[in-house]
C-alpha cells in the first residue's frame, strides 16, 4: 500500500487575486477591475509599475467562450492598453466602461476565479453573469457573403 502523506489545514482561504465591481461615479457607472500584489507576482512574474506597465484585456462575444477575459500585460504605448492605477499594499485597479448593459446602481466586489494562465504572460479569468459581453445573435456581425 502506497504512504498517504497528509497536509496541514490551512484556515486561509484561497483567492484568485483578481476582482470586479460596478462603482457609481459623476459621469455614471464604470468597472473596477482589481489585482492583487499577490496574483500579480504569481501570474505576471513581478509586481506591475503604472508607470511602465498597462493591462490588456480580450472578451468575445462568441456563446462558447463569452465566459472569459483574457487579461495580459502590455506596454504603454500598445493602442489596446489600459492604464493602472496603484492601491493600498502594492494593489492594482483599472477603471473601464461597461461594456455590456448593467442594471443601475452598484455592485459588490466579487472575486473573479482563474481558469488558466501562462506565466509572465496572461491569465484567463470567469466573468459573473452581469459581466459577459452579450452573446452574438444570427445576423449581427458580417454577413455570410463577407467571410
Amino acid at each position: 500500500m502506497p504512504p498517504v502523506f497528509p497536509k496541514a489545514f490551512d484556515s486561509a482561504v484561497s483567492r484568485s487575486g483578481f476582482s470586479i465591481s460596478v462603482a457609481v461615479a459623476k459621469a455614471g457607472q464604470y468597472v473596477r477591475i482589481g489585482i492583487s500584489e499577490q496574483a500579480q507576482a504569481e501570474h505576471f512574474g513581478r509586481t506591475l509599475d503604472p508607470a511602465k506597465d498597462a493591462i490588456k484585456l480580450t472578451m468575445s462575444d462568441d456563446q462558447r467562450d463569452n465566459h472569459v477575459m483574457k487579461v495580459e500585460v502590455a506596454k504603454l504605448d500598445d493602442p489596446a492598453a489600459i492604464t493602472i492605477f496603484g492601491g493600498a499594499r502594492s494593489s492594482l485597479h483599472i477603471k473601464l466602461s461597461p461594456w455590456t448593459q448593467i442594471a443601475t446602481g452598484k455592485r459588490p466586489t466579487t472575486e473573479l476565479p482563474v481558469i488558466a494562465q501562462a506565466r509572465g504572460a496572461e491569465v484567463l479569468l470567469k466573468l459573473p453573469e452581469w459581466a459577459r459581453p452579450e452573446i452574438r445573435k444570427i445576423g449581427q456581425g458580417k454577413s455570410i457573403m463577407e467571410v
